[in-house]
């Protein structure tokens, strides 16, 4: 079965913008939780989906995606219509080894003496999970303490893998090389293959009591108190990047790195666009008549704004420096009026009536008139 595309694991389309993007990937998120899925795909599904959103929340990464099919950019030998890349390292290997032999290349400006395996210290791969986090911790910024888990080299053998100096030996395979040769006879002549030493796995040296500590793995795991703190103004898909945390390396590599990705559940009354917030706010009529002054929320505390007589229902009011802070900047609260008629008794509303009715108010038949004309 063919692997999704990126847009296909977050089910949004090519055209899709930032926020579609930022919004599937949330709602996805919190879909595939380990807190909300328990038939044990959790990881697999956040795994798919974290790529993706790497992916397609970066734009030099997703104009890489849309035009080579990869968020590096065009691959080797790409372009032309033909894949050069599969395949080539061997194949440059094999070329290589038929020089060596044929042109007698292989022994030129060599020692007389063998050398020594020098084994590669891989890295480990980093790890990615994920926190979720209500609105306002989010908006103000929380820390949190937790016990994660870390590789480390161990701090007995020092990465040797054995349990003593002296239980680490020289193969006898490859003499120490961390490689064989062979040679066969072709067209061409001998040719010399160079494999990697079978006994050793190329590291030279064989280990005859391996660590107590480590078992023979170069590492140990240790359950350490992590503090890292949800900066204040993250959104949805920032990343916490935590040194070290993420798998162990090979061959004494060091570990890679833990990357927390953060989800924001959504405010029954707050909404976020960017740096702006924005709140529907319900006012009585008597507030707009009388020009009193109303509590407006905000993640910060309360603001008082004083109403006008003149201000209509979905009427915005700006409140400056109250929305996002963040190392990104600060935004602003926008404020959306929805004017109410008081929970008054009938007595009282027939009572308002009779007061009233001197007056007229035409709106409702202005605007039926500007109807009729566009007809």
């Amino acid at each position: 079965m063919p692997k999704k595309s990126y847009y296909e694991v977050l089910g949004v389309p090519k055209t899709a913008s930032e926020k579609e993007i930022k919004s599937a990937y949330r709602k996805l998120a919190m879909k595939y939780h380990p807190d909300k899925l328990k038939d044990g795909t959790s990881d697999q599904k956040m795994q798919e989906l974290n790529e993706a959103y790497e992916v397609l929340s970066d734009p030099n990464k997703k104009s890489n995606y849309d035009r080579f099919g990869s968020p590096d950019g065009p691959q080797p030998g790409q372009g032309f219509g033909m894949n050069f890349n599969a395949g080539m390292g061997d194949f440059r290997k094999f070329t290589q080894n038929i020089f060596d032999t044929v042109f007698n290349f292989g022994d030129s400006g060599r020692s007389s003496k063998q050398k020594s395996a020098k084994v590669e210290k891989i890295r480990g791969d980093d790890i990615y999970t994920e926190i979720i986090v209500d609105f306002i911790e989010a908006i103000k910024g929380k820390e949190f303490k937790e016990k994660l888990n870390k590789f480390e080299i161990c701090g007995k053998c020092k990465g040797t893998g054995a349990d003593n100096p002296s239980d680490i030996k020289t193969c006898n395979g490859c003499q120490g090389k961390g490689q064989k040769e062979t040679q066969t006879r072709s067209v061409l002549g001998y040719m010399k293959m160079i494999t990697t030493c079978d006994r050793c796995n190329g590291s030279g040296k064989l280990t005859g009591k391996t660590c107590r500590e480590c078992n023979g793995s170069l590492y140990t795991k240790k359950l350490k108190n992590v503090t890292f703190k949800i900066p204040e103004g993250s959104d949805t898909g920032d990343k916490i990047k935590i040194d070290g945390y993420g798998e162990k390396g090979h061959n004494g590599g060091e570990s890679g790195d833990l990357y927390i990705v953060i989800i924001v559940k959504e405010h029954k009354y707050f909404k976020r666009s960017g740096l702006d917030l924005f709140l529907d706010l319900p006012v009585s009529f008597l507030d707009i008549v009388k020009e009193n002054s109303v509590m407006v929320p905000t993640p910060y505390g309360f603001e008082r704004i004083k109403m006008k007589n003149t201000y209509q229902f979905g009427k915005i009011l700006n409140l400056t420096g109250k929305g996002v802070r963040s190392k990104r900047g600060v935004g602003n609260m926008k404020v959306s009026l929805q004017i109410l008629m008081p929970n008054f008794t009938t007595d009282l509303y027939n009572e308002m009536a009779k007061i009233l009715e001197p007056y007229e108010d035409n709106v409702n038949a202005e605007f039926s008139e500007m109807v009729k004309k566009e007809r």
